[in-house]
């Protein structure tokens, strides 16, 4: 299945094309957010970034389908 990353922030990533904030990437069927920070090679900073699914915050263990839209974004706290 192919879903569409939007990365935010300090998430883009650096490739040979260039600074990246968009990716349409394959992803197995039974595929979870974890498995897609892995696939990233973000997996350490699962504590640190909010998942948004299809415009609604999601957990990290939720399961993917085809054609959704993953915001990846860096979580901000202050005090």
């Amino acid at each position: 299945m192919v879903v569409t990353v939007h990365l935010h922030a300090t998430l883009r990533m650096k490739t040979d094309d260039g600074v990246v904030d968009r990716l349409r990437l394959e992803v197995p069927d039974d595929a979870t957010f974890r498995n897609l920070l892995d696939h990233l090679g973000l997996a350490q900073l699962s504590e640190h970034v909010v998942f948004v699914l299809n415009g609604r915050i999601a957990e990290v263990g939720e399961a993917l389908a085809d054609g959704d839209e993953i915001r990846l974004m860096p979580a901000i706290s202050g005090g």
